[in-house]
């Protein structure tokens, strides 16, 4: 069970505390409401965190403006709260800032038990408001960095994609399938997840310095996942034995253990054309089948141009 205690928890344990402890201390009635705006403002993100307080001040001050009005017309009466929310909350919806309705409703019911709508009593809410998103603010302002976490995500993110180019390789040597083959794909797929949704955190929590680098790291490892699966797909296609399978196996080798070095992908490019124009020298295939396996030993070969491609950022200038 402590394992699930995270700073959010914590958070969310501190912020009616100390909003109590204030409400109780500046003699402002209804202070559990201010406890529950509290609770509610304890965002995953400091971004949403920020909008939603924004949107439930503006949704507080129309409905309770709207709520005035009513009063005004029909008095202290229950059928003020029924037509009140059917008039707010089509506002909510239309302006979107149901964010803030829950809270507004609480509040109108505050003034329909103390029968009053003084200035005195209106700034008694106005305080619960601003109590409430201010210590709940303020606690969000602290959100850990995932940092580290992307940083380990991205290590295993290329081990993993290393250990995939190897398995395909020895595959293409010995026609036999690496029984780590489909784990490590599947690995791989959890991982990208991960480390997507950690960067957008990290991201999104950065409010004065943004970097989208990791970001762009996990969206162009995801791409290379996809070229992945379809040279595995193409290896299953081949059916003969053709000495140029070594020689892109070892190729497919090297691949794996220098596509992360930015200064050898050129080197890989060059070696992968030397390989394409090689292919385009050998003789004609005299069967069906040879022709078949040829086709996809060259298209395996432009996949693993896009590979190089994606690596190098080419696709990202394309678009």
């Amino acid at each position: 069970m402590f394992k699930l205690i995270n700073d959010r928890v914590i958070k969310t344990a501190i912020a009616p505390t100390l909003v109590y402890f204030f409400s109780d201390y500046f003699d402002i009635k209804y202070g559990l409401t201010a406890c529950m705006i509290s609770i509610i403002s304890i965002q995953e993100k400091k971004t949403d965190s920020l909008k939603i307080a924004f949107e439930r001040f503006l949704a507080v001050f129309l409905g309770m403006g709207i709520f005035i009005v009513l009063i005004y017309l029909l008095g202290f009466k229950c059928i003020v709260v029924t037509i009140f929310i059917l008039i707010f909350m089509l506002l909510c919806i239309k302006l979107d800032l149901m964010a803030g309705f829950m809270v507004c409703v609480v509040m109108s019911t505050h003034i329909l038990s103390e029968k009053s709508i003084e200035p005195r009593f209106i700034l008694n809410e106005v305080y619960l408001l601003f109590l409430g998103l201010t210590i709940g603010n303020i606690l969000n302002l602290y959100i850990p960095q995932k940092s580290k976490e992307v940083e380990k995500l991205k290590e295993e993110t290329n081990k993993t994609l290393k250990y995939i180019l190897q398995d395909l390789a020895e595959f293409l040597r010995n026609n036999s399938v690496s029984i780590y083959q489909e784990k490590n794909f599947k690995n791989l797929k959890e991982i990208l997840k991960k480390g997507k949704k950690y960067a957008i955190l990290d991201y999104e929590n950065s409010i004065f310095e943004k970097c989208d680098k990791n970001m762009n790291f996990f969206t162009k490892r995801k791409m290379q996942y996809g070229i992945l699966k379809r040279i595995r797909m193409n290896f299953n296609r081949i059916h003969l034995t053709h000495e140029y399978k070594i020689i892109i196996s070892n190729f497919i080798n090297r691949l794996s253990e220098d596509i992360f070095i930015e200064k050898k992908i050129s080197l890989l490019r060059i070696e992968l054309d030397k390989l394409k124009w090689l292919f385009s020298k050998l003789e004609l295939p005299k069967t069906r089948e040879e022709f078949a396996d040829r086709a996809v030993l060259y298209l395996i070969l432009d996949e693993m141009n896009e590979l190089l491609s994606v690596e190098n950022g080419e696709e990202e200038k394309n678009e």
